[in-house]
């Protein structure tokens, strides 16, 4: 039977790791080398058999039994834990080095796999053979431990920085999936996270029988912001007024930017009491901020639109359409002021949707 072998790009991987990856031996280090010597002073067919292996083959695979371990008498090895598409490199083993040898002694299955990364000549050796050694060697007893010990303490080690890099991996796809759910410059969530959020908290209302609140807040004059004091001021504004809405709302409710200087929020369970009294809070908060900008003090105000499930709408997009309106009757009405969302001011209006809010 062929044995093994990993493709091409895998051993790379790890041949580009052992590069940057051999770390020193410790202070009195004492390999199998002693073994070898001994092993061609009585060679013979049924002392040691030789086994040669190419690049890329793999010696032993991790679970599995064999009463054999292998000295290395030349070439590189690496020993890897797990998927050979995402292993954790435990070590890399040279001439001298034995493979296999703890779960001989131990009497276990393979607890890595290991894998030829150059041309490797090994000599196997039985456990009877290698326990014919030591009682012939018992001086070599006390080396061995120590180099056991040794490499337990690498693989452990080794093993350490592998859940290091992994914990590193998760943390990087975390932040990044947070930066695709967030706007950049405020910190709110963007207009697509929005819309997941909005149809997922609609199942849930849905099945809990509840309620689902939503908010449509904008600046009053932002343009003029802009105008007068730059599109610094205006940035800063923005982030100012975010801080502002997620201190002023629940844990549970969502602050989304869903466009320019017009911002969402999702309150699920909330009722048409608890929506008007926030949203009051917030326009008199915010009525109330002061920006400092290049000694300067920057004020304005906002207007919110309010509307929630089921009273407004038969679906999240329906109550958010409502919401919208609110927020332009609010406009409409001299801004700096909360409106709840009415059918009867909606027939007043002719069902307006608008293009785009007054500033």
């Amino acid at each position: 039977m062929n044995p093994k072998q990993i493709s091409p790009a895998q051993l790379e991987k790890l041949l580009s790791i052992q590069a940057v990856s051999q770390p020193p031996r410790p202070e009195g280090y004492t390999s199998f080398l002693q073994v070898l010597t001994w092993m061609d002073e009585k060679q013979s067919g049924q002392t040691a058999l030789e086994r040669v292996c190419v690049p890329g083959e793999i010696i032993m695979e991790e679970n599995e039994t064999e009463n054999i371990f292998y000295i290395i008498r030349s070439g590189y090895a690496a020993v890897v834990k797990g998927s050979l598409n995402t292993p954790t490199v435990l070590g890399f083993r040279k001439v001298g080095d034995a493979i296999g040898e703890m779960a001989l002694l131990e009497n276990r299955p393979r607890s890595a796999t290991v894998i030829a990364l150059t041309d490797v000549s090994l000599w196997s050796m039985s456990r009877e053979t290698f326990y014919q050694f030591l009682a012939e060697n018992p001086a070599f007893n006390l080396n061995l431990m120590s180099m056991l010990s040794w490499r337990i303490r690498e693989a452990s080690e080794e093993l350490q920085r592998g859940y290091a890099r992994e914990q590193q991996q998760v943390e990087v796809l975390e932040d990044l999936s947070e930066q695709a759910v967030r706007d950049p410059l405020t910190g709110a969530f963007n207009r697509r996270y929005m819309d997941k959020v909005l149809a997922d908290e609609m199942i849930r209302t849905l099945q809990t029988n509840s309620t689902l609140g939503i908010l449509m807040a904008d600046v009053d004059h932002f343009k003029q912001v802009n105008d007068t004091y730059g599109h610094k001021a205006g940035d800063m504004m923005l982030q100012e007024l975010v801080k502002l809405l997620k201190h002023s709302v629940r844990g549970a409710d969502s602050v989304c930017r869903y466009g320019g200087e017009e911002f969402a929020i999702l309150m699920p369970g909330a009722s048409l009491d608890v929506l008007g009294r926030i949203a009051e809070e917030i326009r008199a908060r915010f009525e109330a901020l002061r920006l400092e900008f290049d000694g300067r003090q920057i004020q304005t105000t906002i207007s919110l639109g309010a509307a929630s499930y089921p009273q407004h709408g038969s679906n999240g997009s329906e109550v958010l359409i409502h919401a919208d309106q609110a927020l332009y009757q609010a406009k409409r009405s001299g801004r700096n002021r909360v409106v709840i969302y009415s059918p009867a001011a909606d027939e007043e209006t002719g069902h307006e949707t608008r293009p785009g809010l007054l500033p």
